[in-house]
């Protein structure tokens, strides 16, 4: 707030991403500030029952950024943008000797 004047954001919403937990989510956006060029901005929010959404992290994306991360997102294939399967747990294995192994071995 310079000289008593404040400055207006006015915000755009492009897209929310959830995530796997209900409770964070990824949104994508477009500010505009009176005076200054638009930017994208990607922020990462999370929500709690007493303030709602809020950021815990924000990236602001330059206009000369834009154009390359078009072109690296555009250059992925679809299936490396999939989310990795899920790998199932080790579980122990269990080694069985037979009776005739163990009295021979000594």
């Amino acid at each position: 707030m310079a000289n008593g004047i404040r400055q207006v954001r006015k915000e755009t919403i492009l897209n929310v991403f959830p995530s796997n937990d209900e409770l964070q989510r990824l949104v994508i956006a477009v500010e505009q500030q009176e005076g200054s060029p638009s930017r994208l901005v990607l922020r990462q929010e999370t929500f709690s029952d007493d303030v709602g959404w809020f950021v815990q992290s924000r990236i602001a994306v330059e206009p000369e950024q834009v154009a390359g991360l078009k072109m690296s997102l555009a250059g992925q294939s679809i299936k490396r943008l999939q989310p990795a399967p899920q790998r199932t747990p080790r579980v122990p294995a269990i080694l069985r000797f037979d009776d005739l192994a163990a009295t021979s071995a000594g």
